[in-house]
């Protein structure tokens, strides 16, 4: 259970927003989660980090790594929010970040090290929690991005509509990051799934009134390719965001053509500008 406000700002200022709520803010795989859910979930012992430390959380778009992530973020630790699928490269993002700290379920390591960095001691003098996300690799080694996490965060405090989203990128995307605040602070329902197969997303898609698709080129191509386009595209989808790399225009150009009452934006880049 929660204790101190102090201590959890982030979890209590939520907790305000869904009080009364009676829906789920998550539905992953057929599954409802329910902000009070989050509240009540027994995440791993936090007690040994401490303000500052950098922490690489491995974790997904799940009830105990978001738990865990906005608990850090209360404890004004510098997150690197890390996935299974990029395991081999986790040694490499660990050094490039300066890790502190791997949580990996429910086992917490400290690495010793005695590396500095300008940056991350800034962050630490104005007592303020990190976000640390790495870019994509494609003119070379993937490259540690730091975000103020307060700053961050205070793009979601004014209300906005939160629109019909499932939630496709991943737990160290800033996409994936955006969208879980975005509907945390607005009140809304994410749907996630781990089978992000063209026909199982398009499913999902038709299933919830799916309004809102954040994905990317390579899952545009893989639908383009897969011959459902249009007939199983439903009316509800009215945004495409694409992100994580580059697109090519001959692809723009045939999505633009199979769905033309679809918005495309691209996303790709807001890890380095945001």
């Amino acid at each position: 259970m929660l204790v101190g406000c102090d201590a959890m700002n982030l979890f209590y200022q939520l907790e305000d927003r869904w009080k009364n709520k009676t829906y789920p803010f998550l539905i992953q795989d057929n599954t409802s989660i329910y902000f009070d859910d989050l509240v009540k979930k027994d995440t791993i012992d936090l007690s040994m980090i401490c303000e500052g430390d950098v922490v690489a959380l491995i974790g997904d778009f799940e009830l105990q790594s978001i738990a865990t992530l906005i608990k850090l973020i209360d404890k004004k630790a510098i997150v690197v929010p890390l996935t299974i699928e990029s395991q081999a490269q986790h040694d490499y993002f660990f050094k490039s970040a300066l890790v502190d700290v791997i949580i990996n379920e429910n086992e917490i390591t400290r690495i010793k090290h005695q590396q500095r960095n300008e940056f991350l001691d800034k962050l630490r003098e104005i007592n303020h929690p990190g976000l640390v996300l790495f870019s994509t690799g494609t003119t070379g080694n993937p490259k540690a991005i730091l975000h103020d996490f307060t700053v961050f965060l205070k793009r979601f405090e004014t209300p906005r509509p939160t629109l019909s989203t499932l939630s496709f990128l991943l737990f160290d995307h800033i996409g994936g990051l955006n969208t879980i605040f975005h509907t945390l602070f607005n009140q809304g329902t994410i749907i996630s799934t781990k089978e992000r197969s063209v026909s199982n997303i398009l499913t999902l898609c038709k299933k919830y009134c799916i309004e809102v698709l954040p994905t990317t080129p390579t899952f545009l191509r893989m639908m383009l390719m897969s011959g459902m386009l249009p007939q199983n595209v439903p009316e509800s989808l009215s945004i495409i965001t694409y992100g994580t790399e580059r697109m090519d225009q001959p692809t723009l150009d045939a999505l633009c053509e199979a769905l033309p009452n679809v918005d495309f934006r691209q996303t790709y880049g807001m890890s380095e500008l945001g």
